[in-house]
């Protein structure tokens, strides 16, 4: 699995291929829209994520990771009233970009 990342004279994500190919156009759109929020927090590590309700332990990578963090954020602001800045559709734009890209990962994080 290759990720190749093409960013702006900003350092915003405006590209993503996957394993040579565009990521779909609901990934970019709701990348587009994630990266406008304060709580966009760009992990530049693999990391070790954990579901919290069962315990799975899964390896990501820097991009995996991010999406990970801000569907967390997203859906925690959700539950407990606060803005989320953003629509459902820029959330479920981004889990099914977690899925596109690693879908053990989605299955085992988020679904």
């Amino acid at each position: 699995m290759t990720i190749k990342v093409e960013r702006d004279e900003n350092s915003k994500i405006v590209d993503v291929l996957f394993n040579g190919k565009p990521v779909k156009r609901g990934s970019m759109r709701g990348l587009k829209k994630a990266q406008e929020l304060p709580y966009w927090n760009e992990i530049i590590t693999p990391v070790m994520a954990e579901n919290p309700f069962s315990g799975v332990q899964v390896d990501l990578s820097p991009l995996e990771a991010t999406i990970y963090n801000f569907c967390v954020q997203w859906y925690h602001r959700y539950e407990t009233g606060q803005e989320t800045g953003a629509p459902i559709q820029t959330y479920d734009d981004m889990k099914y970009f977690l899925l596109e890209l690693n879908a053990p990962a989605y299955m085992d994080l988020i679904d």
